[in-house]
């Protein structure tokens, strides 16, 4: 064999070598980045913006700024029948929902996927659920504790709420952004929205997520521990 021929080989084994050693480098490098960069992209998308407003700053000048969806105050009764103000949310994140218990669709996928997010911030003070009957009239105070119940909601953690059927329904269209509203194709028909809404400590609404599904329910606890995160620097 040549010098040149054993050159050459020796040239691609080191070659080689310093191909397997930078390609697992490289490939890190590549994932913190696109991880970076998902974090500080994705977050700003949380607040929802739903118009213009002018500002008038200290030095007189006027500003144009955003506004964000912020939940407005409300009052219900849980299903332990005491007063529930939204106030009492202040400074915790907050899932919610508009459901019906003698739902036979998609509340039962829902409230199973709710047991889920309970369990898995089952000991952060920060999280809490609330769920708002569409249904006043046959969800009575009685039977939102037996469901409750039923779903495993643990007091003061996971809150069922009930209320005026048509405050409840302006609720779900006008603050929450959700379809929430009576049917009228017979008893049983009622239209409202299959979305998890995710709400601040400051009530504004951070995203919205499909309640029956799983990857969805991921990308939502993703988000309440990154929101907490956040929060905690």
């Amino acid at each position: 064999m040549s010098g040149e021929n054993k050159n050459n080989k020796a040239v691609l084994s080191i070659v080689g070598i310093a191909l397997a050693v930078m390609l697992p480098l490289v490939a890190v490098m590549v994932f913190k980045y696109k991880e970076k960069d998902r974090v500080t992209v994705k977050f700003p998308r949380f607040y929802f913006p739903i118009g213009l407003d002018t500002v008038a700053e200290n030095t007189g000048k006027i500003r144009i700024d955003t506004i964000y969806r912020t939940i407005k105050p409300y009052t219900f009764t849980t299903q332990d029948g005491q007063i529930f103000k939204s106030e009492s949310l202040k400074g915790s994140l907050y899932v919610a929902e508009f459901f019906f218990a003698s739902c036979p669709g998609i509340c039962p996928k829902m409230n199973e996927n709710m047991k889920k997010i309970q369990k898995e911030f089952l000991n952060d003070d920060n999280v809490k659920m609330i769920s708002f009957t569409i249904d006043p009239e046959r969800d009575s105070i009685p039977a939102l504790k037996e469901y409750a119940t039923s779903m495993g909601a643990i007091p003061g953690k996971w809150t069922f709420l009930r209320g005026d059927k048509q405050a409840t329904f302006d609720l779900g269209r006008n603050e929450f952004g959700l379809t929430t509203q009576q049917g009228d194709a017979g008893a049983g028909d009622f239209e409202h929205s299959d979305k998890f809404v995710l709400v601040d400590g400051e009530g504004h609404v951070r995203g919205y997520y499909n309640g029956t599904d799983s990857l969805s329910m991921n990308n939502l606890m993703g988000d309440i521990i990154l929101i907490l995160s956040r929060q905690k620097r």
